[in-house]
């Protein structure tokens, strides 16, 4: 049910395909409140079965190639959990709890989510707990049992203001132990999918065409229900970019200064607006505005729109994977854009950038006594951790336990810190 390990052995490949389209069907129709209307294969829903655990974890995988399907995804996975606690069972409950909190005791070192993990569960799996909580005269605002758990590990329900402050910690009644435990699964499931390296993934997938020709008619089915994120937009763009890692909020920043960008700046750029939510045809909108401009003395690309249209129309739609190998491209993580600084107008800031380039894209997002802070206490050594530390530094309910491994991590992190 929270889905810490992947199934084992093997399985034929249209068993996997039929788990994971079932699941995704029976996901549409709990969105939707239709549940009973369910007529397919329940085998492949049973809680904590193989087949629940393949269409789970193929569906996690597959999720790391598109924000769109990722967003569509982890919504629904999300109420799906919160429909199996609220017909789940006392045996079901604590063995559940245990499970949790045995895995969470094998870790030596653990982050503020997997000790929060550990003391919810040690919190539910008490007899008197547990037989409590789901006693039909349990009630909606019971306090009769409380427990601690570290504030940023579900800031989420902070800011609704469900759980209340004290010194650091949220206090938990027993009455919230179905938010406080969907909370955590979110947050769980969502930090796996970044914690997975998007290039690895993308070699899986790209390098099976199994899983290639799965992953397409997924997002087809997907994108034909007429999802899409779409978080960033023309209109938006500008107050969105400050939201953006420095790295990608400098280049948009040179491009409407200049009006262009070097190739591998805009082939970065143009992934990382597309991996955050921004829509083909905003996409193409937002570079003819700029390309249809006269571009500047110190810009590093001449090019323009009016006469290369159909080359940058090609282009655009080959990153959305709609033209050419229709291959599926990703937005570069750190280690890609610090290896790749000096090819390209960008690059980290952190290693590739004075202090004085660095300072004036700083105070473009900070107050002037934040920017000599953070600039004191930069090492150029530790890049990730200068992002992280500038993430905790914009993001107001502050980053928690979190290292940034990529401008897409940062930007999603920012609107969606839970």
């Amino acid at each position: 049910m929270f889905y810490l390990h992947p199934p084992r052995g093997q399985t034929a490949f249209h068993i996997i395909e039929d788990c994971v389209f079932t699941r995704i069907e029976y996901l549409a129709l709990l969105y939707r409140n239709d549940a009973d209307k369910f007529d397919g294969n329940f085998e492949y829903l049973l809680e904590d079965s193989g087949y629940d655990k393949l269409g789970h974890f193929i569906l996690r995988l597959l999720s790391t190639t598109s924000i769109d399907l990722y967003s569509y995804w982890i919504t629904r996975e999300t109420l799906l959990f919160m429909h199996r606690l609220n017909h789940i069972t006392v045996k079901q409950l604590y063995r559940l709890m245990k499970k949790i909190a045995a895995e969470m005791l094998e870790k030596e070192e653990k982050s503020i989510l997997e000790n929060s993990l550990l003391e919810i569960s040690k919190f539910l799996v008490q007899p008197q707990v547990l037989n409590h909580i789901l006693s039909s005269e349990h009630t909606s605002d019971c306090e009769a049992y409380r427990c601690k758990l570290r504030f940023e590990s579900v800031p989420d329900l902070v800011q609704m203001r469900l759980l209340y402050l004290e010194q650091g910690f949220c206090i938990v009644p027993c009455s919230k132990w179905k938010e406080v435990l969907q909370s955590l699964f979110h947050r769980f499931v969502k930090d796996e999918v970044f914690f997975m390296n998007s290039e690895l993934s993308s070699n899986i997938i790209e390098c099976d065409s199994r899983l290639h020709s799965l992953n397409q008619r997924v997002q087809y089915q997907v994108l034909r229900e007429g999802f899409g994120c779409g978080r960033i937009t023309v209109g938006n763009v500008d107050e969105e970019a400050k939201k953006f890692p420095l790295c990608m909020y400098h280049l948009h920043r040179t491009l409407r200064s200049r009006h262009r960008l070097s190739h591998y700046a805009r082939f970065y750029y143009s992934l990382f607006l597309k991996e955050c939510g921004m829509k083909l045809s905003d996409a193409i909108h937002y570079w003819k505005n700029e390309y249809s401009k006269p571009h500047s003395c110190t810009s590093v690309c001449s090019h323009n729109w009016q006469s290369s249209e159909k080359k940058f129309l090609y282009s655009i739609r080959h990153l959305y994977g709609l033209e050419g190998s229709r291959k599926s491209y990703h937005a570069p993580s750190c280690s890609v854009i610090c290896s790749t600084g000096s090819r390209y107008e960008g690059g980290c800031p952190f290693i590739h950038f004075d202090k004085a380039v660095l300072r004036s894209i700083l105070t473009d997002l900070l107050t002037e006594k934040q920017v000599d802070n953070y600039i004191k206490s930069l090492s150029k050594q530790e890049p990730e951790k200068a992002c992280t530390a500038l993430f905790k530094l914009m993001q107001i309910q502050n980053g928690g336990d979190i290292t940034i491994r990529s401008p897409v991590q940062f930007y999603l992190r920012m609107i969606d810190p839970n």
